[in-house]
């Protein structure tokens, strides 16, 4: 089994990814400097003692995320490790959280101050979601990279449970670069909704790197013309 580490993406800021599993399949989360430390993203869950000391090595965790209502398998060993940091969540996902987690003082993204304010990045809580999604933007001097959750994916394979596999496959769901249409089903209000907004948001300032939350990560080029191909 190959070791898992810290992936630097931007040394500058800084932009880190790591991959785990989290038992049916593997998940990136995202690290990214911000006002005072590190917000993190999707935090891996199962963590060894290095994957965190590693990681503060880059400053601070001060801000710890749950991208949507179903990305809290991490949250609680990352907040015991690092208490005095923000836990926050989509508002649609707050509630959820809270209780998987047993953290009482989680609050929505738009009331995280920390990830409020800092220069070329936006923590987004993306419209028409039921469950909530973050879409995580940042602007270097070279690129605009993206972070999704689960509205995009970019699986290698599909997955290996035999149901999980069927649903992904007869949705169009992957492999590849894909809308996932089995969050559709019950994850957002209106897909042509999701769909229209994210290709509205695409044309005012298109990705150049797309960091898909399930998959690898993809260059954009020209305009963010993959991820409008699959809208």
């Amino acid at each position: 089994m190959r070791k898992r580490e810290w992936v630097v993406v931007d040394d500058r800021l800084p932009i880190l990814t790591y991959e785990y599993s989290f038992g049916p399949g593997l998940a990136n989360t995202l690290a990214i400097g911000v006002k005072g430390g590190i917000a993190l993203v999707s935090p891996p869950c199962g963590a060894s003692p290095d994957v965190f000391d590693v990681l503060h090595t880059h400053g601070p965790v001060v801000a710890i995320v749950a991208s949507n209502a179903f990305h809290h398998l991490g949250i609680k060993e990352w907040h015991a490790r690092f208490p005095n940091a923000v836990v926050a969540a989509p508002a649609q996902s707050v509630a959820r959280v809270k209780k998987k987690t047993g953290i009482s003082s989680i609050v929505a993204l738009g009331d995280a101050s920390t990830l409020q304010g800092n220069e070329g990045i936006e923590f987004v809580d993306m419209p028409h979601w039921k469950t909530g999604e973050v879409l995580v933007r940042v602007k270097t001097a070279n690129a605009l990279y993206w972070y999704v959750t689960d509205v995009v994916m970019n699986m290698a394979k599909l997955p290996k449970n035999p149901l999980a596999r069927f649903v992904f496959k007869v949705s169009d769901s992957g492999p590849g670069l894909k809308f996932n249409n089995v969050a559709a089903l019950f994850m957002m209000k209106e897909k042509a909704a999701v769909k229209s907004w994210l290709a509205a948001e695409i044309r005012k300032a298109p990705p150049t790197v797309l960091i898909p939350c399930h998959g690898a990560t993809i260059d954009m080029n020209p305009g963010g013309a993959p991820l409008l191909d699959i809208l």
